[in-house]
């Protein structure tokens, strides 16, 4: 047969096809009515024709673009309440694509449909339902087995049954598959647990039978502490996974870095080397868990905690998935509100001018001496070395000369040859200001200030970068930062300065890769 031929009869088949093709809703529950859809545009809600009669349903809930030929749907959410696809909330003005064998929930929660085209497309035009595998999807994993990464830092569990797919369903453990018994915040023991809700169980069967691999993420810092036993908290997992009835692969962080939520670590880890080279969708998979920065709210026996962090809200946000709360998820409660996140690290822009005002000037024939005050991580040192350095400052910093004694006999010789000074310590308080400002008084020189303009909260993101890039730079623990942010007082002209400037935070990235990290959560609060 010729190639023109062959091409002929090939589009003339898909041409009959999609003549002849048809779209179903088929129902899921026994109450409800198949839904017969037509080419083009279709709106489905509460009415006659569906038999929906729920009030949260409204008249125009979806609109459904069919497309008969290619065998896909095009989904857009109308209603104020949210729809279900395969298991994942999609609110108002989402916008979606369907396949054949999707799972629709006309509401979240309610009113279960299978999307179905008789013929069902073929392979030819259809090639994003299969798993992204080019042959047999994966088999079932026939035995349990445990896993260690990156010399215990991360510790993986697969149990027996469990399948790879290109849809994942995660979920934090703590405070969204479990509470404790006892009713304390953290358990007794190894034992103090027990299912939070008697919805989830069958919650993650019913995902897991739409085809999602389920998959726990669960920061254990108190197993790194020595205050969990490893192999007492691996029988509680078996356990877990056992009154579950569900096949899990629970993924366990071990201490600090970049496998703890909210950094995605454990995420990268499932897709590059747990899931049988099957490629992930994000955008058909979710996260859900409990530390998602919601306030306190409520009064008496509705009271309800404040959340103990945005760890698992923004490690969602992190691997580029939709995030839900446990209640939400699991109860189908409306969306609660939270607090967002002090510091946005996609928001800072290597274009922010330097200085405030942008008019400093420095002049190489003046002697002078400049103060620089900025918490821990505010970036003092960088901007001393790749600023001030290279117009001829001489630097003095008591890390490196070993006490702030030190920095006055440096800072005493060089004003005394002419050289202009940096004094590049926290310099936070007006008492540690006042010993180097009393030498400029006394060597007859100028005094200006440098004030980092970098918030707290940036300051300890930009603590946590330099850990994780490993830069050498002494760690600071919250106890010492908290001190020095405690001891702040802003710098006035008023303590003897002839001027004072703000120093605005100029990112410099060695890679692509590094500018990634920068810009992604790296607080958990």
């Amino acid at each position: 047969m010729s190639l023109a031929k062959y091409l002929n009869r090939s589009t003339s088949k898909a041409s009959k096809e999609a003549v002849s093709r048809i779209c179903t809703l088929r129902p899921v529950e026994a109450e409800h009515s198949a839904i017969q859809l037509t080419n083009g545009a279709n709106i489905v809600g509460r009415s006659k024709e569906t038999g929906i009669r729920d009030s949260r349903c409204s008249k125009q809930q979806l609109q459904l673009q069919v497309d008969l030929k290619l065998g896909s749907i095009q989904l857009k959410v109308l209603g104020i309440n949210p729809c279900g696809i395969n298991g994942v909330m999609a609110m108002q003005h989402t916008q979606r694509e369907l396949k054949h064998g999707d799972l629709v929930e006309i509401v979240y929660g309610r009113h279960p449909y299978e999307v179905y085209f008789n013929p069902a497309p073929t392979e030819e035009h259809e090639n994003d339902h299969s798993m992204d595998m080019e042959h047999t999807p994966p088999a079932a994993s026939e035995q349990e087995r445990w896993d260690s990464v990156a010399n215990g830092k991360l510790v993986i569990f697969s149990s027996a049954g469990l399948i790879a797919s290109n849809k994942i369903a995660g979920y934090d453990m703590d405070g969204t598959i479990i509470k404790t018994k006892s009713g304390n915040v953290f358990p007794k023991n190894t034992e103090d647990w027990q299912i939070i809700y008697p919805e989830v169980p069958d919650k993650l069967q019913r995902l897991h039978k739409d085809g999602f691999k389920i998959c726990f993420f669960t920061n254990q810092a108190g197993i790194a502490r020595g205050k969990v036993n490893l192999d007492d908290f691996k029988v509680k997992v078996k356990n877990i996974v056992k009154k579950l009835n569900v096949p899990v692969q629970v993924f366990v962080a071990i201490g600090n870095g970049y496998y703890r939520k909210p950094l995605p670590g454990m995420w990268e880890h499932l897709k590059h080397e747990m899931n049988e080279n099957v490629a992930i969708k994000e955008e058909r998979c979710f996260f859900v868990g409990d530390a998602a920065g919601r306030p306190e709210t409520g009064k008496g026996v509705t009271k309800q905690r404040k959340d103990h962090s945005l760890a698992d809200r923004l490690f969602a946000a992190n691997i580029g998935v939709s995030f839900y709360t446990p209640e939400v998820h699991f109860l189908n409660r409306r969306v609660e509100q939270w607090n967002k996140p002090e510091f946005e690290p996609s928001s800072v822009l290597a274009e922010t001018p330097q200085f405030e005002p942008s008019d400093v000037e420095f002049d190489s024939k003046k002697c002078e001496m400049i103060i620089v005050v900025g918490l821990p991580g505010s970036g003092k040192s960088h901007f001393c070395a790749d600023v001030l350095a290279t117009k001829g400052y001489s630097i003095a910093n008591a890390d490196t000369l070993g006490s702030t004694q030190a920095c006055l006999t440096a800072c005493q010789r060089a004003l005394s040859s002419g050289q202009s000074c940096v004094v590049d310590n926290t310099n936070v308080d007006v008492a540690s200001r006042k010993k180097f400002l009393a030498l400029a008084t006394e060597t007859r020189v100028p005094c200006r200030c440098f004030v980092m303009n970098v918030t707290p909260t940036q300051a300890k993101h930009n603590i946590a970068f330099r850990e994780l890039q490993d830069t050498g730079h002494s760690s600071i623990n919250d106890m010492v930062f908290n001190m020095m942010k405690k001891k702040y007082e802003t710098p006035s002209l008023d303590e003897g300065f002839t001027a004072v400037h703000k120093v605005n935070f100029k990112p410099q990235f060695a890679s692509d890769k590094d500018e990634k990290l920068y810009k992604m959560y790296l607080l958990e609060k």
